[in-house]
């Protein structure tokens, strides 16, 4: 009795492995999701873009800068750019109830400036299905309702999706001297 030859060995496996195989699902049962980073602030969930967001940060030693509004924290230098940074719950009017330490910054690169947002508190990556979001702004809070682009609503958990681009073109930030 002779051995059979190695590729009548493969050729067989490959045959019965084609056999037993199942078949792939169909396309229209895949889902696709969106990415998000997810942040608290001023006690309120939020989501931002992966588009918008460039890093996740510590907030930089700052420098102050005299004149300016009292939501410009100052300027902090980050790898050699200088970064301008906010202090996102002043300027939606309302102080921070957070230390400064807990708290954390969400930069943009804006390709010609680079902004920081500081935020209170991370929630770290989310992921949503797609089909999970409106463009419904119901119960969104008046001062935010101009910057949120929809609602991903998860298991009755609702996450606004905050345009952290937006805010950084928002007129307020155009000239961030105290007008005379």
């Amino acid at each position: 009795m002779s051995l059979p030859e190695p590729f009548e060995l493969l050729s067989d496996m490959a045959i019965r492995a084609r056999n037993l195989a199942l078949e792939l699902p169909p396309m229209q049962n895949s889902r696709t999701h969106a990415d998000g980073l997810g942040f608290n602030l001023l006690g309120q969930r939020f989501v931002s873009s992966m588009d918008d967001v460039s890093e996740l940060m510590r907030t930089p030693q700052t420098t102050r800068v005299p004149g300016v509004k009292n939501f410009v924290l100052g300027v902090g230098n980050v790898r050699g750019r200088l970064m301008t940074v906010i202090d996102l719950a002043l300027f939606f009017g309302k102080p921070s109830s957070l230390p400064k330490a807990q708290r954390r910054l969400l930069a943009v690169d804006n390709d010609e400036s680079l902004v920081g947002f500081v935020i209170d508190d991370s929630l770290g990556m989310q992921h949503f299905p797609a089909d999970s979001f409106s463009e419904d702004k119901s119960d969104v809070a008046p001062e935010f309702e101009t910057f949120v682009r929809g609602i991903y609503d998860v298991a009755g958990v609702r996450w606004p999706v905050l345009s952290l681009k937006s805010i950084s073109q928002d007129p307020r930030l155009e000239n961030l001297a105290i007008s005379a």
